[in-house]
């Protein structure tokens, strides 16, 4: 009988994985000075793993070509003993530039291959390669504002006959917001779909998201250097 084997792609922050094999963290920062940068992976399963890493540009169904990203993973593929852990180390090419007057934005992927059980030889079965990315943040040393600086520095505008609000941006660095709110002497609202990634220099209206009064301040939550949760308050 023959073993049809086929692949379900699971996307996963890497702290709630439950692949065997898991990424520490939740972002790479990449200065631009750096020869390499090192990301640990653990395999926390009873069995080995066989894992693939990549990096793309955001598009999940394809791996790009080499020549389109400027770094190099190593080892690309690797066998992750059962307990052990795996360090694999970025490396820039230099190739193709990128801009130093802003960040730029990348994603670290990583699959994970369970390993053939002998007893299930013959059998017909799913296999499951769970593969799992985090955001990896390329930063020009030459940047003169701080992350910190940056990630307080988002600002609102309210248009009072759509409603609508749009947040901005004035900073070379990538801010994640993953809660927005809104209140005045009288009224608040809050804003907790869809986190918002907003590019460098640039405005995102809320998606699906109407406020029906003008807001006298605005508090806002971002992810940090650190993975974590800052909020910041903007009147």
């Amino acid at each position: 009988m023959r073993k049809f084997s086929s692949i379900l792609s699971i996307f996963l922050l890497s702290q709630y994985t439950n692949a065997g094999v898991s990424i520490d963290g939740t972002r790479i920062i990449f200065p631009s000075n750096a020869k390499s940068v090192s990301v640990q992976l653990r395999n926390e399963f009873a069995t080995p793993a066989l894992v693939q890493t990549w990096i793309d540009q955001g598009d999940m169904s394809i791996i790009p070509a080499a020549d389109q990203i400027p770094f190099v993973l190593t080892p690309p593929l690797s066998r992750v003993e059962s307990k052990k852990g795996q360090i694999i180390r970025i490396i820039p090419t230099g190739s193709p530039t990128l801009p130093q007057d802003r960040e730029s934005l990348y994603w670290f992927n990583m699959l994970d291959i369970p390993p053939d059980d002998p007893a299930n030889e013959g059998k017909n079965l799913l296999t499951f390669n769970v593969r799992s990315r985090i955001k990896l943040f390329y930063r020009p040393t030459s940047l003169k504002l701080s992350s910190d600086k940056a990630f307080a520095s988002v600002r609102y505008n309210y248009n009072n006959s759509t409603q609508s609000v749009t947040l901005d941006n004035p900073t070379p660095y990538f801010v994640t917001v993953t809660k927005v709110d809104f209140k005045n002497q009288s009224e608040t609202a809050s804003y907790t779909a869809d986190a918002v990634m907003l590019a460098p220099f640039s405005q995102q209206i809320l998606n699906k998201f109407q406020l029906k009064f003008k807001p006298d301040q605005m508090s806002y939550t971002i992810i940090n250097d650190l993975g974590g949760n800052q909020i910041f308050t903007v009147k």
